[in-house]
């Protein structure tokens, strides 16, 4: 159970309030089932009910103790064919920021940054918090400039950015852009080839969304002391280690049972070679580690896509038999 914290109107109480910005998508409800499984009183904002309606703060925003800001509706791809719409992301998390004025209790506010992109791609991986960021796309500038928008609010909030590696699992979007693990395995259930884009050799930090969420959670935990921190607290979050897409594709092979075919594409312009982050510093001041490895989660994963395939099936049937 999280340290009791005292918030800045001298009210005591023995549990945070968090709010989760983005509750409705893939990393945003898995943090709100973690919060309320630890007794977290978890406020969920979505499109349909906006943390922010034009300037305006939702009350309940006002007696958060801490906000974990997960909304995004770009991916890579969707930043490089419509900058615009990256743009629009950063606006959008500086108002909400200078909403954040109303909450007069110095709220811990965590962002859902980018370890895959944020860094320098001319430096060797692994990367740690200290090493040079340089991003080397649209999508990794919109996510560093939301960074520094989170430093510069510190005066009325306390900022922690988490950079995230490749997270993955249950109920992740297979849409274009949101990740090689769903695809791949929408592919197996429909019979089609895999699609690996380049050299088969790039690496990738894959770390299960449950870990991440656990992140999250460990943020909270630590509040008081990440509120009397007098800089950003930037942490990288992942798995630690590289797996090349060769390996993700024997791995994937191994738990379906079956060989998978590929089909090899030219890599995209605004990929990266190898990317994987150093840790360490997380588990130093979260006390923060991923518990599930990548064979643990592939196979979580995959229960996840057969059960939906399997229910999507009852579904077709029931509509084809009214």
């Amino acid at each position: 159970m999280p340290a009791a914290l005292l918030p800045h109107d001298g009210l005591h109480r023995s549990t945070p309030v968090a709010a989760v910005v983005g509750a409705a998508g893939f990393l945003g409800g898995s943090v709100m089932r973690t919060l309320s499984r630890s007794g977290i009183e978890a406020i969920p904002f979505t499109s349909a009910a906006p943390a922010v309606d034009g300037i305006r703060l939702d009350p309940a925003l006002r007696r958060c103790d801490a906000v974990f800001y997960l909304a995004t509706r770009i991916s890579p791809a969707i930043a490089q064919c419509e900058p615009e719409r990256a743009a629009q992301e950063v606006a959008s998390f500086r108002t909400f920021l200078d909403a954040l004025r109303e909450n007069p209790r110095r709220p811990v506010v965590t962002l859902a940054a980018s370890g895959g992109t944020v860094y320098e791609s001319r430096c060797e991986p692994p990367y740690d918090e200290q090493s040079p960021v340089g991003p080397s796309n649209i999508y990794g500038k919109a996510k560093l400039e939301q960074e520094e928008a989170l430093a510069a609010a510190s005066d009325w909030l306390a900022p922690v950015v988490l950079r995230l590696s490749n997270a993955y699992g249950p109920g992740q979007r297979t849409a274009a852009g949101y990740g090689v693990i769903g695809h791949w395995m929408q592919a197996v259930l429909a019979g089609e080839q895999l699609r690996i884009l380049g050299n088969g050799g790039s690496s990738r930090d894959y770390v299960h969304v449950q870990d991440v969420a656990n992140s999250m959670l460990a943020v909270l935990n630590r509040a008081d002391a990440l509120r009397a921190a007098d800089r950003t607290t930037v942490l990288n979050i992942g798995a630690g280690e590289p797996t090349s897409l060769d390996d993700l594709h024997k791995l994937l092979e191994a738990t379906v049972g079956r060989p998978v075919p590929v089909e090899r594409e030219p890599a995209r312009p605004f990929d990266r070679r190898d990317v994987w982050l150093d840790i360490r510093r997380a588990a130093e001041v979260l006390g923060w580690r991923p518990k599930i490895g990548l064979a643990e989660g592939l196979a979580d994963t995959w229960r996840y896509h057969l059960s939906a395939a399997r229910e999507h099936a009852r579904s077709a049937q029931r509509t084809d038999g009214r």
